[in-house]
């Protein structure tokens, strides 16, 4: 189940940013847990937008969750030119 994995994203040690994608193509990208918030029941996970966080949280329900996967290193960083 994909709420489960969600979960093992969000509580593993070290954390990795990972990035949750719908049925319909939208992605949210999750940089900290602090970002997610899955509750017990795991019907729906709440969602603050990381590029903008006074946007109003997204709620996502379970149902509509195709997958979690680890974000790419790459994306985040800042590529140097080197000498």
């Amino acid at each position: 189940m994909v709420i489960e994995s969600i979960r093992k994203f969000s509580h593993a040690v070290p954390f990795v940013p990972y990035e949750i994608r719908t049925v319909s193509g939208e992605t949210y990208e999750i940089p900290h847990p602090d970002f997610i918030l899955v509750p017990p029941k795991g019907s729906y996970v709440v969602v603050i937008d990381s590029k903008d966080p006074k946007e109003a949280p997204n709620h996502i329900s379970a149902l509509l969750i195709e997958r979690a996967t680890p974000l790419d290193g790459q994306q985040r960083r800042k590529t140097r030119k080197r000498p």
